[in-house]
């Protein structure tokens, strides 16, 4: 509490920094409002790109005799998906028929390519991205794995990799399995219980309780393929998921035996709280596999086309979109960040990190939401062409909205406070580039125009005009007319005032001398002097620093309901995995063990701490808004005191100091 009290306090004193830097921009920056209308300038989000979406699956990973590597090709797709991502990868031993399972997923009859012979086809991972079928602005991508235990590879090592991999990249993760389930399949999965050996969280922590690992572990389905006996348990008939987990239940004892078969199934049940088996009959009989393909609905076993169904269904409307620490979702720029950052880190010599690899997501993410955002506020201010002050005022409010609104979507929040001070410094910097080049402009438009409306004056002064008696009032009358109808063709310039004061200034010397050639004081004149004071006193009132604060507590505002959101998210996980670990530990003690239901009882207390470190953050907002309700109402008085001085100090900085809090309650 205290190493992040300090930090709080670093933070502040950064902030307090920034707001002075807005009020010095708001005290030197004050311009003329001219017009009340706004200007009809299109400010639409983000120019949306067409996703890739494809006819016939793609590597994605390349398998290179156990060396991982990455197909640009593939990448280039998936950086053109600018949407949440639904990822669903599935893996098992060779020859089995993966393939086939997520061509029909796909709705495709030869998306990922089958093989039809003993061999095994698939090497690396293979992906196929297309439209969610019921999820919209979501893409669904299906990854198909090299089987595992193939005779020809002989490859341990390769296996654990292309499975670690799987699943860190899915959010939805299928065993698909051949026969009915025994132990000899379940030993193919003994890769679950090795994870944590390739598999670390953090850099600070050399070992990770199991379920630490939850966040970033997908759900798990298994798939049982070519059924030949029904399930039955006491030779009653039962459900696949009941069947799955009278599987999954472990044997008493402590005998090295008795602990061989028990390490699988309690691996799968600490890292997979949310699992889903299906059962299905071969698809048609064994000399039309070689065409399967090619086969219509009406060809196939009806059994098997209602228990596709089913499957169907459920991953459609089950599989969660891909998200990282259980927060971020996972769009398909940052589905690129993700593979790059996860392939790196299993090349490399040392144990898969998986917070190194999540750091580099985010800070890539970042700084592309960095991006993305001002890009589209500069784009903004470029189609803007009107003269008005207000009309820019506005345009402003609404583009850096906008662009904030493009930053939270894309970015991670968790670490983005140093991107938020990048954005508003910099959309700062436009402004001041935009304010600089409109005067310019206005200076250019003003100058040419008064000089076209003096051309006849100038002309009368040289004929001697007005060198007569009554020549000084029809000299003001000329005069006033030149400045009524410049004012009239200037209302919105902002270089209107400074163009018609250099105007009259060079008038007065001239003005002087028909008046004393005259000698007949005009009350035009004293009407014209205060027509002009009027006006610039009119367009010198701005109140940019009251922008600035307007913009930063919209910052807060936008910021504080994101995390909100997120915050709920990750609530709502907290309940689901503390539900879930009470009921593995009411499933332990009934079946007698007792260690094992005391480990589930303390990771649902880990969960239950989880959900009260949230509500302790709400609660110290609350305290936080209070103290800065007593020291706004009494920074004055408390500046007498003596002591008490920093209090007053930081008042300015309270709004922009909100960020600090609010942003510490996601971590």
């Amino acid at each position: 509490m205290m190493s992040r009290s300090i930090v709080s306090l670093i933070f502040v004193m950064l902030l307090v920094r920034l707001s002075s830097a807005f009020q010095q921009y708001g005290e030197d920056s004050q311009h003329p409002w001219c017009s009340n209308t706004l200007m009809s300038c299109d400010v639409s989000e983000e120019e949306k790109v067409d996703p890739i979406f494809m006819q016939s699956a793609i590597e994605l990973v390349k398998n290179d005799q156990g060396n991982l590597s990455i197909n640009q090709e593939a990448l280039k797709i998936l950086s053109a998906i600018d949407m949440p991502v639904v990822v669903v990868a599935i893996a098992g031993r060779a020859r089995t028929g993966k393939s086939y399972l997520l061509n029909r997923l796909a709705g495709k009859r030869k998306g990922f390519s089958l093989g039809s012979t003993i061999q095994s086809h698939t090497r690396g991972i293979w992906m196929l991205c297309l439209p969610h079928p019921k999820k919209t602005d979501h893409a669904l991508i299906l990854l198909d794995t090299e089987g595992f235990g193939d005779p020809e590879k002989g490859d341990n090592e390769n296996d654990n990799s292309i499975f670690t991999l799987s699943i860190l990249l899915s959010s939805v993760f299928i065993y698909n399995s051949r026969g009915n389930l025994d132990q000899s399949e379940l030993e193919y999965l003994h890769f679950v219980s090795e994870l944590t050996k390739h598999i670390q969280l953090t850099k600070s922590k050399k070992n990770n309780e199991e379920w630490e690992y939850i966040d970033f572990f997908p759900d798990f389905v298994w798939v049982v393929r070519d059924l030949t006996l029904e399930m039955t348990i006491n030779e009653e008939i039962v459900s696949a998921d009941e069947y799955l987990e009278h599987i999954l239940k472990l044997k008493n004892g402590t005998n090295e035996k008795t602990e061989k078969f028990n390490t699988v199934r309690r691996s799968i049940r600490d890292y997979f709280p949310k699992r889903k088996c299906f059962g299905f009959v071969c698809p048609t009989t064994r000399f039309k596999l070689k065409l399967l393909d090619d086969l219509l609905d009406e060809e196939l076993d009806p059994e098997f086309v209602e228990e596709f169904e089913l499957f169907s269904h459920y991953i459609y409307e089950e599989a969660k979109t891909k998200k990282v620490e259980g927060v971020h979702k996972v769009t398909g720029r940052t589905f690129v960040s993700l593979i790059e950052s996860y392939i790196a880190e299993l090349n490399s010599t040392q144990k898969f990190c998986v917070e190194s690899a999540v750091t580099q997501v985010a800070e890539k993410a970042n700084l592309a939401a960095l991006e993305k955002s001002l890009d589209f506020y500069r784009k903004g201010l470029e189609k803007f062409s009107s003269s008005s002050i207000d009309d820019l005022t506005d345009l402003q409010k609404q583009l850096y909205r906008r662009a904030l609104k493009i930053f939270l979507k894309n970015s991670f929040l968790k670490d983005s406070q140093e991107y938020l001070v990048k954005l508003m410094m910099t959309t700062k910097k436009y402004n001041e580039e935009k304010l600089k080049k409109m005067h310019e402009t206005s200076l250019e438009r003003c100058t040419v125009l008064i000089k076209d409306l003096k051309k006849d004056l100038i002309n009368n002064l040289k004929s001697g005009k007005y060198s007569r008696p009554g020549g000084y009032a029809e000299y003001m009358t000329d005069l006033q007319s030149i400045i009524t109808d410049f004012t009239a063709d200037t209302e919105e310039e902002v270089q209107a005032i400074t163009v018609l004061k250099s105007f009259t200034e060079e008038m007065n010397v001239i003005s002087e001398t028909i008046k004393n050639t005259d000698n007949i004081l005009s009350e035009k004149e004293n009407k014209i002097n205060d027509f002009i004071k009027k006006y610039q006193r009119k367009l010198e009132v701005i109140d940019k620093e009251g922008q600035d604060k307007e913009q930063c507590k919209e910052t807060m505002r936008m910021v504080r309901e994101a995390l909100s959101e997120e915050k709920e998210q990750f609530k709502e996980k907290c309940r689901y995995n503390q539900e879930r670990k009470r009921a593995e530990k009411e499933k332990y003690y009934n079946e007698g063990f007792k260690k094992e239901g005391e480990k589930m009882e303390e990771e649902e207390e880990f969960y239950h701490q989880k959900l009260k470190q949230t509500d302790y953050w709400s609660y110290l907002d609350y305290a936080y808004k209070f103290l800065k309700f007593l020291c706004m109402h009494f920074s004055k008085f408390i500046s007498y005191i003596p002591g008490l001085s920093y209090f007053s100090f930081c008042v300015p900085a309270f709004d922009i100091a909100d960020l600090l809090i609010i942003l510490n309650q996601r971590n």
